[in-house]
């Protein structure tokens, strides 16, 4: 389409090391008190205390990798485990150019691929379950593609394999388990008996599972996988729970919506440039200044749409592979494969798309541009009352578009990733402050957060030391890697519980653990940004606030204030951001 030369094997070492340098460069900066926190703590607690962290056992396979990473440096903290995630990315990178590179040009590949790895606005997170799970897909797909046009039962059995502990590092996962249809969608392809062959997968999946129950046994781990997974069980029983089945598939139809509404936003847009090339392509100063205001909107709208957009466009690159005849039957397979990750990876997780997306798109992406390399033409029709009118659209006019949205696009990604990192707002050129933890070194974020959380661990360390409980409430779970302390309830994060599985396991810590935990509450919203600070954090009665906005429940707050009382707890130090709590019981 673009007349694009294949890159030399150079070529691609080059841009593969462009993409890892510019990932180290963002990692050096953003703080995030939330999901950063959340897997941390696992990290520095699974071979520590793992019962400390059961609820994170539902990432059971991440918190085995990012654990043992963090044992082979512990002093590394957080910018260690950031470089975890860059290995796993650039690995993901790797993987899926190699499978692309063998159906499609090499060009579209990287350009496809470097756009995915670039998605987000805000950089990279720490290394957490997404990642790993991104990466044994795509490695997967490759097995089955293999095994599928090889003919050999034992690379199926590896590709059921990947996918059996695949369902460890994120529990949802087992919804990849639909890959095995692309045997009968073969196939169809290709009038070949597949029933023998389907067995291979479905075997390597019974391996994996036997696989991760043995190391289960080997840690001494089996109870707490089962208590996590009775968990989730419990979890989603209030009523307007984000985690409750009914929520998730809610959760899911609305990104649908969007996706469609989306899809028709696109299709004005792309309306509107080509009937500027057409009607103005004689007047190069109208059409350079309509086309600027087109840009102007687009900058707008990819930021407001975020990851759909890009979502969009994989669903037309994969329908577009399928639904064209003259492309092989080998990339079909590919795209069935992509589409099918696309389509339920995302399922299970209470964001749905918004949060979990970019690690499905690997291979839809770059499929996109293979798609539209293949349009040579077509037409553009319009009813107007008793007149149609008919506009062809050249191959040179899909190439203009095309570029032009990229363009668009890139611009936009570009300046968003320089303003904020992951739950870390504001320029980069103003992230150069630390926070006071060899556990954070190495990590920049704004004056005004290093303050806030320096101020916080200066005091925090008359009252906690290494391998003591903290309760951290309730949206701080960084607190506990950066103090060394173990989770009271189960959970780093214990905004993550609703009501029902918040009473359940401060109940159940109150059983189980002798000691009564130092607390340590904050007075300020923490997801996203930081906000100013109230004094009503723990008022159960206002309404009217913006921990509504964030998942508030104020019959967590009623179960929180009630363990405080019932245990003489007093506050012992306290600032406009922080209270923290100490038991006056003995």
């Amino acid at each position: 389409m673009f007349n694009l030369k294949k890159p030399k094997d150079k070529e691609f070492y080059f841009i593969t090391f462009m993409v890892v340098i510019l990932q180290i460069i963002l990692s050096f900066q953003g703080f995030d008190v939330c999901d950063d926190g959340f897997v941390l703590t696992f990290y520095q607690q699974i071979y520590n205390a793992p019962e400390s962290v059961e609820y994170n056992f539902v990432y059971w396979l991440s918190g085995v990798v990012g654990g043992a990473w963090y044992k082979l440096y512990e002093n590394g903290g957080v910018l260690w485990l950031r470089f975890l995630a860059i290995i796993f990315n650039t690995f993901t990178f790797v993987v899926s150019y190699k499978i692309l590179k063998t159906f499609i040009n090499e060009v579209y590949a990287l350009l496809g691929l470097t756009i995915v790895l670039f998605v987000n606005d805000f950089g990279f997170l720490t290394f957490y379950h997404n990642y790993i799970t991104a990466l044994l897909a795509v490695m997967s797909i490759s097995f089955f593609l293999k095994g599928i046009m090889k003919s050999n039962y034992n690379l199926l059995i590896i590709a059921g394999f990947l996918l059996g502990i695949n369902v460890f590092s994120r529990i949802p996962n087992v919804t990849l388990f639909v890959f095995i249809l692309v045997i009968p969608y073969a196939w169809y392809l290709q009038n070949k008996m597949v029933f023998k062959t389907i067995t291979a997968p479905i075997f390597g999946i019974i391996l994996g599972f036997i696989t991760v129950y043995i190391l289960l046994l080997s840690l001494n781990q089996v109870h707490i996988m089962k208590n996590s997974l009775l968990g989730l069980v419990n979890l989603g029983k209030t009523e307007g729970s984000s985690h409750n089945v009914l929520s998730l598939f809610y959760t899911y139809l609305h990104n649908y919506i969007k996706l469609v509404v989306v899809f028709c936003q696109l299709l004005i847009f792309s309306i509107a440039i080509l009937s500027v090339l057409h009607f103005f392509k004689n007047n190069r100063f109208i059409k350079g200044f309509v086309l600027i205001l087109i840009s102007l909107l687009l900058l707008y709208w990819f930021k407001s749409v975020g990851i759909f957009i890009i979502y969009v466009i994989g669903y037309i690159g994969t329908l577009g592979v399928l639904f064209t005849k003259q492309i092989k039957q080998e990339i079909k397979l590919l795209a069935f494969l992509a589409l099918l990750m696309m389509l339920f990876l995302p399922l299970g997780s209470s964001g749905g798309i918004r949060s979990s997306g970019y690690m499905c798109i690997w291979l839809a992406i770059p499929l996109f541009f293979h798609f539209i390399s293949h349009l040579e033409q077509f037409s553009i029709k319009i009813s107007l009352k008793n007149e149609i009118i008919s506009k062809d659209v050249s191959k040179n006019m899909i190439k203009f578009l095309s570029l032009f949205l990229l363009l668009i696009y890139s611009t936009q990604k570009i300046y968003s990733i320089s303003q904020e990192a992951y739950f870390d707002q504001g320029s980069r050129f103003n992230k150069t402050y630390m926070i006071d933890s060899e556990l954070a070194k190495g990590v920049y974020t704004t004056k005004e957060r290093s303050v806030i959380i320096n101020d916080l661990l200066h005091n925090l360390k008359k009252y906690v030391k290494p391998n003591d409980y903290l309760l951290t409430y309730d949206k701080i779970p960084m607190i506990h890697f950066l103090t060394e302390t173990k989770p009271y309830m189960y959970n780093p994060w214990i905004w993550i519980y609703d009501s029902y599985s918040f009473k359940k396991n401060m109940e159940r810590a109150e059983t189980e653990i002798d000691v009564l935990p130092v607390i340590v509450q904050q007075k300020f919203e923490t997801i996203f940004y930081f906000s100013e600070p109230t004094e009503y954090y723990l008022n159960d009665k206002i309404k009217d606030d913006i921990r509504y906005n964030n998942g508030f429940d104020s019959e967590r707050v009623k179960l929180m204030n009630s363990f405080i009382l019932r245990n003489d707890y007093e506050i012992v130090w306290s600032n406009a951001y922080f209270n923290i709590f100490k038991s006056n019981k003995k």
